[in-house]
């Protein structure tokens, strides 16, 4: 049974170990690796982490990871898991022994998606310290509450790198700005938004009232996002807990982690704010099918009181500290 959740400081050696055991693994897997990177926190140059080091190792295919796995097994990649939720990522096979894994080797397809995104987020981190400090203090934050619950913590991060690898692709996020306002409108026109609509979120963000925070790609707007101060839900109004609303994103940049992005830019305002928990609401029809799927993935759960019968809402809640 996997240990507790332990996030420690820096070791300098890190970068050592996965030096040492990048050889082998090479030695072992020959012409069947197509590439191995150092990926997770231990590749971060100052970034604390959980004390085990992450490699991805590249293969073709899923025939060519099943068939490295006894040839791992002999250099001690003895605990193997499957990984059925993402079609690139195959397995993830541990080495090492008691609580606490040394090695972690992620079997993956070589170029993939999934391949990239782990090298930007890392690449990002070790160019962006302030990022890098601040996921390790929300590690941390994690760390303590999750703390036999690795599969909880491995989900309440899932914002924090989306926020990371939408900006690495060029994707920007702040408050909005009067200017915004047409250039909301005109994004969402053929969603039937209007400029009146924004201009009252501009007035109720004027008022502290509502945050819109609105994300950009070359200039144009591609999403957006709004906290109200003081929920209309009186179970979250009632306990001081803000809620995020009217989350869009345009058809044509869906998928691609920026409603991620944007809810956890939300977290990140209510928590410096001082908020211990941030709430949704989420209409329980095939329409909003996505966003039923999504925020769970983003560790919301629901808040236990069914779905409010004049809205048929869903209301979720996350912890913040």
């Amino acid at each position: 049974m996997p240990g507790p959740i332990v996030i420690v400081p820096y070791d300098p050696r890190w970068p050592e170990w996965f030096g040492k055991e990048n050889v082998l693994v090479r030695a072992a897997l020959g012409q069947s690796m197509l590439g191995i990177e150092h990926i997770g926190s231990t590749s971060v140059p100052g970034l604390g982490g959980k004390p085990t080091v992450d490699m991805m190792a590249g293969v073709a295919g899923r025939n060519e990871a099943d068939a490295v796995l006894p040839v791992l097994a002999r250099i001690g990649y003895t605990d193997v898991t499957p990984e059925p939720d993402d079609p690139d990522w195959y397995y993830c096979v541990g080495k090492g022994g008691g609580t606490v894994r040394r090695f972690h080797l992620h079997l993956a397809r070589y170029g993939s998606g999934f391949w990239h995104r782990h090298i930007v987020f890392r690449d990002f981190l070790r160019i962006h310290p302030d990022a890098a400090e601040e996921y390790l203090e929300f590690k941390k934050a994690l760390a303590e509450r999750c703390r036999e619950e690795r599969m909880t913590y491995c989900t309440a991060k899932t914002g924090f790198v989306c926020w990371v690898e939408v900006q690495a692709a060029g994707v920007s996020m702040a408050q909005m700005v009067e200017p915004d306002i047409a250039a909301i409108a005109h994004t969402f026109e053929r969603w039937h938004k209007t400029v009146r609509q924004y201009e009252e979120y501009y007035v109720q963000q004027q008022r502290r009232e509502r945050d819109v925070l609105v994300s950009k790609l070359g200039g144009a707007v591609v999403g957006y996002v709004t906290l109200l101060s003081v929920s209309g839900y009186p179970p979250f109004r009632e306990q001081g807990i803000p809620e995020v609303a009217d989350l869009n994103v345009i058809e044509e940049h869906q998928r691609k982690g920026i409603g991620s992005a944007l809810v956890h830019a939300a977290e990140r305002l209510a928590r410096a704010r001082g908020c211990t928990a941030l709430g949704i609401g989420v209409e329980q029809s095939p329409a909003y099918a996505a966003a039923n799927r999504l925020y769970p993935r983003l560790g919301f759960e629901p808040d236990g009181r069914g779905i409010t019968a004049h809205d048929s809402e869903l209301h979720l809640l996350k912890p913040l500290h």
